[in-house]
């Protein structure tokens, strides 16, 4: 785990983002730790992201709420229809082939019927991680 690089007193002004459990479905933040009954991070696993920090602690939410809760979530579901491999404009996890892999391929070409569901993302990087 990492410290903190700065001692935040204000919302939102921290280097890292932490998980917050306990709190509703849970999410992360990079509040200062007393604003959830912290007294330090000390011991708690720390992301450079908020969206590394939920697909580290929350990838299980079916309701995405974690990633809701970031300043510009990623979407649920795509904004076009696409037919041609990698022309979506998000990208998605594909599990069960291999080691796993992020693409913009239309959903069919993974056996898929849609993306209702599956947390997306803008680019291909902010999905792995």
């Amino acid at each position: 785990t990492q410290a903190p690089t700065v001692t935040a007193t204000e919302a939102g002004t921290m280097t890292v983002f932490y998980p917050v459990y306990g709190e509703g479905e849970g999410f992360c933040t990079n509040d200062p730790p007393a604003d959830h009954g912290l007294s330090s991070l000390n011991g708690i696993s720390t992301s450079a992201t908020h969206a590394e920090c939920c697909n580290k602690h929350f990838s299980w939410q079916k309701s995405g709420f974690c990633f809701s809760q970031m300043a510009n979530p990623p979407t649920q579901a795509p904004t076009v229809t696409a037919t041609e491999a990698g022309t979506m404009t998000v990208f998605y996890p594909v599990y069960g082939e291999g080691e796993g892999f992020c693409t913009n391929d239309p959903p069919a070409d993974h056996g898929l019927s849609s993306l209702d569901g599956i947390v997306t993302s803008a680019t291909n990087a902010e999905c792995c991680t």
